[in-house]
């Protein structure tokens, strides 16, 4: 029964390996971490600013969100990674001055992120067969 489980974990983790390495993972997944942190800090900390209480939340929610979907477009058409990819670095480097850029990790990680799925191409089929 034991052998049954490490035999049906290990298919489940080649079938994740396979599906990771069809799209830009890495990009994608730094562009929803920096979305999140974009939309989290500035509106978690905002009493702590010297500005005036809600300047930033609004734009943090929109810059963070705006990151989130196109980490998850990533993911969903790797086909448009290099637009998506460079949707991000825009929004990450808007998000600066907008934001705060989720005190500027969130813009350096979405910055990352679509360089990465920007540069992304996709594997050829010899490729991914001479892996096993």
């Amino acid at each position: 029964m034991n052998e049954d489980r490490v035999a049906a974990a290990r298919e489940r983790w080649v079938a994740f390996g396979e599906w990771r390495r069809q799209r830009p993972f890495w990009g994608g997944v730094l562009l929803l971490v920096a979305g999140l942190l974009t939309a989290y800090l500035p509106a978690a900390y905002d009493e702590f600013l010297l500005f005036a209480a809600g300047s930033f939340t609004g734009s943090a929610l929109l810059f963070g969100g705006s990151l989130v979907v196109c980490g998850l477009l990533v993911f969903a058409v790797p086909s448009l990674s290099s637009v998506l990819g460079g949707l991000g670095i825009l929004v990450a480097t808007v998000s600066l001055f907008g934001a705060l850029g989720g005190f500027v990790v969130g813009s350096v990680l979405g910055g990352l992120g679509g360089i990465l799925a920007f540069a992304w191409t996709a594997p050829d089929e010899r490729d991914s067969s001479d892996d096993r």
